[in-house]
């Protein structure tokens, strides 16, 4: 028997026997977007055993279904099947055959689910298949977690993580080694946040690096976002394939304003392709048909995630030229904003940006450059997103960007940046403005219940550096 490469399997799995097909589930539709590859695209006739590249990532979780997608380094996405059930029953439902949106993703929507309720779900090749049942489990490929959407008076935890600064490069199944200080630091992060069994995780954004191509510069083709984009999901191990993701535009992702619009959908397509984030139509509150950004309810809070980049379309660097007033949501993004935050009933209200739509930071090249967070909150066009905040109840402005972790109050709104999962560069008072901060790297884990929010930032060490609590 041809062993799969197996990969996150956990004690959840404590039984593999009894499985029916429920019809209210079904695969995705595709997302669209650039190129895919790797060796999936393969047409050869012979076997190649099948074998995934890092774990599945689980998004855009609703109260009724959530997504699951699957890179494959070896063998074709056709190959696979997926089984869930309700974590702690025995049935299995399944199995399901993917949709393949690029030669080397696997991908489902998994529907008809209850809210507020964690599921296990494994894949495995459909030819190792037991009747309509999973296979052993030493054939399984990979063994995850999703919750779906919760309700008022549910508590729960998420993650905030930054600045990550994965390089592209190729990788293979069953790599996990390191090749920079980003990819070691992201790597030994990931145990410790999947530890914590969040509900999802957050990426503030620049979740890719692309300095190779120069700063802040366009991808030259789409091959360069899915590099980027594999390597990013191998490196956060099990995060991803427990607990859902939801990304955040930044200025490495190369979906700057400034760039032409094939620049643009270079990157944008892989995007959308490799980490899939909510659209228009996802949830109620609606937001971009590009999920740069959106908004969704999670127990007790409302989380609004914005694209400061994509709409600014001056080309604002370090290198001094332009003003920290340029800064722009765009029209239809600021509106949607305002309609949202005033149709908020949550008692929790939290948005979450790579940068303020401004800057105010430790010398005018960072200032342009969007740095100083909680320091620009009446600069430019933030002043209006602050105006917001303040009329509207608005706890919490989560951002990155800087590198580090600090905490700001403004007009009783945090101003909170959860340091970077990554970046080697750990910027100083004289770049940021801040007076209090600390360079560690790590992540935020953030408990929300009915009636209070817990807000610590982790080194990577483990320590708790700083904490604070709404009431």
């Amino acid at each position: 028997m041809r062993r799969a490469l197996v990969v996150g399997l956990g004690a959840a799995l404590l039984s593999l026997s009894g499985c029916s097909r429920d019809e209210g589930v079904d695969a995705a539709e595709a997302h669209p977007g650039g190129m895919g590859g790797g060796a999936g695209a393969s047409s050869e006739k012979e076997e190649v055993p099948l074998a995934l590249v890092g774990a599945p990532l689980v998004f855009t979780p609703t109260d009724s279904s959530f997504g699951v997608s699957a890179v494959v380094g070896s063998g074709e996405p056709k190959e696979l099947a997926l089984w869930r059930r309700v974590r702690g029953t025995e049935s299995w439902m399944g199995p399901w055959a993917p949709a393949s949106p690029a030669p080397d993703v696997a991908e489902w929507r998994l529907r008809g689910l209850e809210a507020g309720t964690e599921y296990e779900y494994v894949l495995a090749a459909a030819s190792r298949s037991e009747g309509d049942g999973p296979p052993p489990h030493d054939d399984l490929l990979y063994a995850g977690r999703a919750v779906t959407q919760r309700a008022s008076g549910e508590a729960f935890s998420f993650v905030l993580i930054s600045d990550t600064h994965i390089d592209p490069r190729e990788v293979s199944p069953g790599d996990w080694s390191a090749s920079s200080y980003q990819e070691q630091v992201l790597l030994e992060l990931a145990p410790q946040i999947a530890a914590e069994a969040p509900d999802f995780v957050v990426n503030l954004g620049d979740m890719l690096d692309f300095h190779v191509l120069g700063f802040n510069s366009p991808l030259p083709e789409p091959s360069w976002g899915r590099l980027g984009y594999v390597n990013y999901r191998r490196c956060l191990r099990d995060v991803i394939g427990h607990a859902a993701h939801f990304p955040v535009v930044g200025n490495w992702e190369g979906e700057n304003g400034s760039f032409t619009a094939a620049e643009i959908a270079n990157a944008r397509g892989q995007r959308k392709l490799y980490v899939p984030a909510p659209n228009a139509e996802t949830y109620p509150e609606g937001g971009s048909p590009d999920e740069d950004y959106y908004a969704f309810t999670w127990g007790d809070a409302l989380f609004v995630v914005l694209n400061v980049m994509s709409y600014t379309e001056e080309s604002l660097l370090l290198d001094g030229v332009g003003s920290p007033d340029a800064w722009t949501l765009g029209e239809a993004q600021l509106r949607w904003l305002e309609d949202t935050l005033e149709a908020a009933t949550s008692k929790w209200r939290f948005l979450l940006i790579h940068h303020a739509v401004g800057g105010a930071a430790g010398n005018d090249a960072n200032a342009i450059y969007g740095r100083g967070g909680g320091l620009a909150a009446n600069v430019g066009e933030q002043a209006l997103v602050h105006d917001l905040m303040v009329r509207h109840g608005v706890q919490v402005f989560f951002y990155g960007h800087d590198h580090v972790f600090t905490d700001m109050v403004v007009d009783e709104i945090h101003y909170t940046l959860p340091g970077s999962a990554g970046a080697p560069w750990k910027f100083t008072s004289a770049e940021t403005g801040y007076e209090q901060y600390w360079p560690d790297s790590g992540y935020a884990r953030v408990r929300v219940a009915p009636e209070s929010v817990d807000v610590e930032f982790l080194s990577i060490s483990g320590e708790v550096l700083h904490r604070y609590d709404l009431k």
